[in-house]
């Protein structure tokens, strides 16, 4: 299941790159940039939750709360860590991806 985030979120992240930045650099000017960010993370961070939530039905579960668990998936693969990975530390997607799966693998245990 993580292994499919994790890859889901980095081709999401790869192929949105400039719409990110775009909405990232707008944030400071924009009238109502709190606003515009919640809008345009409301679906990515859905998904991550409907995902916590489906974690939390295996076996075993993960040892945070339901929405813990989304926050720390927001925490991997929203799309502050693949910026900072991928564009301000120089990391390959595909190393990236590798590294925030077996850090949440680990830490979900």
């Amino acid at each position: 299941m993580l292994r499919a985030l994790a890859h889901g979120t980095r081709v999401g992240n790869e192929g949105q790159f400039t719409v990110h930045e775009a909405i990232r650099k707008a944030l400071p000017v924009h009238e109502d940039g709190e606003g515009l960010w919640e809008r345009a993370t409301a679906d990515y961070r859905y998904a991550l939750h409907t995902a916590a939530r489906h974690l939390h039905t295996l076996t075993p579960k993960p040892a945070y709360s339901v929405e813990e668990t989304a926050d720390l998936l927001w925490h991997w693969f929203g799309p502050a860590s693949w910026r900072t990975l991928v564009i301000e530390s120089g990391w390959s997607w595909d190393r990236a991806e590798e590294v925030l799966r077996e850090t949440a693998v680990a830490a979900l245990r």
